[in-house]
């Protein structure tokens, strides 16, 4: 009984000081997001890899590409998320425009600016979420959900930065909402109240830590 007793207490013992210097990680790699044809991502990522073989001109077109489509995305939006991606397209333009003429030197600027089109592009759906859902439009709702999810995995993704794990929580929990929605059964008004607060919230903090780490 003596040794159980001192094997358990060793045991514990050893846990303990694993635990305090071994912490479990708040911080957790994005879903790797699924890329569409004629979505931003797909001219993004080839853009990326043109730009890594020097073929800027090419580079500086898909870069363009991403850049019209949150210009089309702009006249459907309204005027507090308008101004966000009319920005962002903006960047991207004149990211394309420096690319082209040999002004851009590290891949790191290319995906800081897909990171901050794609956190534009996620704030635009939440907004249509809850503009959505004040008017009872439970599929568009669900779709502007499952987007906005699957858009700051995106934004994660081009950042390179981990996100906390109640973030990822979020996001995981505004697609299943917005898949229930979109199917049309399996809902209740409170796990959409939920699901477009905790979406809102998982991108004010992350674009809160892409503005910290962009100034150091």
């Amino acid at each position: 009984m003596f040794h159980k007793t001192l094997l358990f207490t060793a045991f514990m013992v050893l846990f303990v000081t694993a635990s305090m210097f071994f912490p479990a990680s708040r911080a957790q790699a994005a879903r790797e997001p699924s890329v569409k044809a004629g979505e931003p991502a797909s001219h993004f990522q080839k853009a990326d890899e043109l730009f890594l073989k020097e073929d800027l001109k090419a580079a500086a077109s898909e870069i363009r590409k991403g850049a019209g489509f949150l210009r089309q995305k702009a006249k459907n939006a309204t005027e507090d998320s308008k101004e966000g991606l009319n920005a962002s397209a903006q960047e991207l333009e004149k990211l394309a425009k420096d690319v082209e003429t040999g002004g851009v030197t590290s891949e790191k600027q290319l995906k800081d600016t897909f990171a901050r089109s794609y956190h534009a592009l996620s704030n635009y759906e939440y907004k249509r979420a809850s503009e959505s859902w004040a008017k009872k439009k439970t599929r568009e709702t669900g779709q502007a959900l499952t987007n906005a999810a699957q858009d700051v995995e995106h934004a994660a993704k081009w950042s390179g930065r981990e996100l906390e794990a109640d973030t990822v929580g979020a996001i995981d929990y505004a697609r299943g909402v917005g898949g229930k929605l979109v199917k049309g059964a399996g809902w209740t008004v409170d796990e959409v109240d939920k699901g477009i607060k905790g979406i809102g919230n998982a991108l004010s903090k992350f674009g809160e830590r892409m503005e910290s780490k962009d100034k150091q």
